[in-house]
């Protein structure tokens, strides 16, 4: 009984999760120590902050754990709803605001601060 229950509720929970994101786009910031000790905190205010200001209904912030990529925290991913991803790295909380607004508004990246590989 007990696993079905489970499987009940977490069938649930996953339908309204999808339901919440459907045709939204998605910031996903890293919010874990690494990132927080260099500043995750004030972007997602600012995050948030630009959502509020903004009116952009169409963008959901997220947070997740640890990307394993330190050097390049604070990440944010931006998932738009086509499936495309964009990661983000060393984003302070003008980067963000701009990113959002440039997802949202114009449905454009902004490459010169998306992650790069360390050869380029």
């Amino acid at each position: 009984m007990n696993g079905s229950v489970y499987g009940y509720l977490r069938e649930r929970a996953e339908e309204s999760v999808s339901r919440k994101r459907q045709g939204k786009i998605r910031a996903v910031l890293g919010y874990s120590m690494c990132s927080i000790s260099v500043g995750a905190n004030k972007v997602l205010e600012s995050m948030q902050q630009v959502l509020s200001d903004g009116g952009f209904e169409n963008v959901i912030i997220e947070t997740t754990g640890c990307q394993g990529l330190c050097s390049k925290e604070p990440l944010l991913d931006i998932y738009m709803p086509d499936g495309r991803r964009f990661t983000y790295e060393l984003v302070t909380p003008e980067k963000a605001r701009a990113i959002i607004a440039s997802h949202s508004v114009n449905g454009e990246c902004i490459n010169d601060w998306l992650i790069k590989n360390e050869g380029e």
